[in-house]
């Protein structure tokens, strides 16, 4: 049986509906938990300089290094567990989605609590690593002091997020994150205003917000009788499964992670460099640019981190088309942002640093210099963290770990390092800016390159097959009982043009069944259904994707008002038939068993 050299019978009005709408519902939560961590530095930077004066405020930028690391942790096992959990639903493996689930989360709470008990433990020897300048080093320790105890909330906060928003409930995890800023933002003020905490107060306003945020997303998933992921015993299946994947966890989120503590060794070796060779002035503008780029990370991040599950699904599933849409629509974005936000710190250069209380005008001219030099870098951060996230999610391990070290360590440190001591700051830019520049240079070369050496066995395009090499065939329907039988005919026509009559007929019957039985449990002739058809094995494997109520046709719900005679006659023909919920989306694969003696075509 084969369906070789089948393409999309609508390619050129593709129903891009379903990915846009699953893409546009993850969003807004994934720019909650961008904004929980990077929200939150920009804010307490910020009121830091409002409440207590802006000479006070480097010592944040300072600790930056020590948030990194935080990120390197639940990035690695957040990132890695969530998406190996994805793929674990979307391939119908529920046992293993919830074995990594319980695993990830584990290991986090383990591995967060021994780091902040060791981080407090060489408190003394970390904090002159961070800030080598006795005069700030107090207000260093101090801020050091009280984020180190809340590394353990952070990190299992932005950990539940990830795993929770891939199991399909974004809103709760956006909530969690809208009350753990709002918490943030009112205990800094009521701390380091009302009750002279000073910058004690600001780190831990931060933690308490976590805390509120874990609360409140632990009520809301525990009672949700949806939810498809379960906490099991993490030990049940041996200590050699345990480690196995707690290993592959790592491995999977390692690279895009790893950008963090490329990030903490480049802050810290500019920090020092910056009080080594420049003004004291210096190191406010670096903190304060630092600081503006977190408020854009928001927004990069949100895009990024939006793109990476839905990309991870639909490639693992083969469509191919979908994922090269929503990745262009991503790269839109994210440089549109970019702009934006670069256009926004040159124009309001001086009301932004009114904000962060610098009213010495000689100040002023020279920082807003800064802040208009250091947004030339905001294209690049942007649209290398999307590459980042999008060779992760394709599983282009090494394209996305060169990308990461080039530009987050070897790139900066090296120029800077050269740049700095006969420049002084201006050396500090120009090594910025161009860490930024090169790599998006290189990865447009090797996306070149790579469609060019693909094209003797089938063009490439962002490391995706262009042409049906996989033999697959996809389209879009509505809901609607009409629009499906007509679409189905076509496809038996078509399919039959390229393989046999009954191969055609099989293939028709499970669809027309199949998705007569989505629209009938729905009513809801708008909305739309995925439809993948390839060839595994000599079988035909279709799978269907959609948001609507869920139609299993293995069980029969009597709440649902549609007639199960299109389950038992799909039961009928198909050899196997698995049905569960992939991003939140009803994710239902059928095989039809192939015939040893059709032919196949090449």
């Amino acid at each position: 049986m084969s369906i070789t050299d089948l393409k999309h019978t609508n390619e050129n009005g593709m129903d891009y509906r379903l990915i846009t709408d699953k893409y546009r519902e993850f969003f807004f939560p994934v720019f909650m938990i961008a904004m929980a961590k990077y929200l939150t530095s920009f804010v307490d930077s910020v009121l830091v300089s409002t409440f207590l004066g802006v000479e006070r405020m480097p010592a944040v930028n300072l600790c930056f290094p020590v948030v990194c690391f935080i990120s390197l942790f639940h990035g690695m096992v957040g990132i890695g567990g969530s998406l190996i959990a994805a793929n674990a639903y979307a391939e119908h493996d529920r046992n293993k989605g919830n074995r990594v689930f319980s695993a990830a989360l584990t290991f986090i709470v383990l591995l967060s609590v021994f780091a902040a008990l060791l981080g407090m433990a060489l408190r003394s020897h970390i904090v002159p690593l961070l800030c080598s300048d006795p005069s700030l080093q107090k207000d260093t320790g101090t801020y050091y002091s009280v984020m180190i105890l809340g590394f353990p909330f952070f990190c299992l906060l932005i950990c539940l997020s990830r795993f929770i928003q891939t199991d399909g409930f974004p809103k709760l995890t956006s909530n969690a994150m809208l009350i753990s800023n709002a918490v943030n933002l009112c205990m800094d003020c009521v701390l380091m205003k009302l009750c002279k905490m000073g910058l004690e107060g600001a780190a831990a306003a931060t933690v308490i917000g976590y805390i509120c945020g874990i609360i409140f997303l632990l009520a809301g998933y525990i009672r949700n009788s949806k939810r498809q992921l379960r906490f099991v015993r993490p030990f049940a299946s041996g200590l050699r499964t345990f480690f196995g994947d707690i290993r592959d966890i790592c491995i999977n989120g390692f690279s895009t992670a790893s950008v963090w503590l490329y990030l903490m060794i480049c802050i810290d070796v500019m920090n020092s460099l910056i009080l080594t060779y420049c003004e004291p002035i210096d190191i406010q503008a670096f903190a304060i640019c630092r600081n503006n780029v977190n408020l854009c990370y928001v927004f990069f991040l949100g895009i990024a981190q939006t793109l990476s599950p839905i990309a991870a699904v639909y490639a693992h599933g083969g469509d191919y088309d979908r994922v090269r849409y929503i990745l262009k629509r991503s790269i839109l974005y994210i440089l549109a942002v970019s702009v934006i936000m670069g256009l926004f710190f040159v124009l309001l250069s001086h009301p932004i640093l009114w904000l962060y209380g610098v009213n010495d005008p000689q100040a002023v001219v020279y920082l807003s210099r800064c802040i208009k030099i250091y947004t030339l870098t905001f294209p690049g951060i942007a649209f290398i963290l999307l590459m980042n996230y999008y060779f992760q999610a394709i599983k282009a391990q090494k394209p996305s770990t060169g990308l990461t070290i080039l530009e987050g360590l070897i790139l900066p440190v090296c120029l800077a390092f050269f740049l700095t001591p006969h420049f002084k700051m201006n050396g500090v830019w120009t090594a910025l800016i161009v860490s930024e520049a090169v790599p998006v240079l290189l990865v447009l070369i090797y996306l070149r390159i790579d469609r060019y050496k693909s094209r003797a066995f089938g063009e490439r395009i962002f490391r995706l097959p262009k042409n049906d090499d996989r033999r697959i065939c996809g389209f879009s329907v509505r809901m609607d009982v009409s629009e499906i039988v007509e679409k189905t005919r076509d496809i038996s026509m078509y399919i039959e043009e390229k393989t046999d009559h009954h191969t055609a007929v099989i293939t028709c019957l499970a669809l027309e069944e199949m998705l007569t039985g989505i629209a009938l449990a729905n009513n809801n002739r708008e909305n739309v259904i995925d439809v993948i058809l390839r060839e595994k094995d000599k079988d035909i494997e279709i799978s269907i994707r959609d948001m609507g109520i869920a139609f299993n046709p293995l069980v029969r719900d009597e709440a649902l008002a549609y007639d199960f005679d299109n389950a038992m006659v799909l039961q009928s023909i198909a050899s196997d038939i698995q049905y569960d919920l992939s991003l939140g989306m009803n994710d239902t694969t059928i095989r039809l068993a192939g015939n040893s003696e059709r032919q196949c075509h090449a």
